[in-house]
């Protein structure tokens, strides 16, 4: 049986997918469950809370950047960053 070697590396491999950058936090309907999805693109990020408010089901939405905290998309007080700003 042939060996192959360095094979196994003790480096960590590279990430395949780039950091998240927006958290789309919600709250469904009862029995009331929160979920979170992250984002790296806020193209991405911002269609999925516009789908989310015209199905109608959420109670609460909000999308926010995770590097400074800031919410871009808030159900509640109808605020949307325009994407530019994102």
């Amino acid at each position: 049986m042939a060996r192959m070697p360095n094979w196994m590396h003790s480096e960590p491999a590279v990430p395949v997918w780039p950091p998240d950058r927006y958290e789309l936090r919600c709250t469904f309907p009862p029995p009331e469950y929160p979920s979170i999805d992250r984002y790296h693109f806020a193209e991405f990020a911002v269609e999925a809370a516009r789908r989310l408010r015209e199905i109608g089901l959420v109670h609460q939405l909000q999308v926010v950047r995770l590097s400074d905290g800031n919410v871009l998309f808030d159900l509640v007080s109808a605020h949307e960053t325009p994407i530019d700003a994102w």
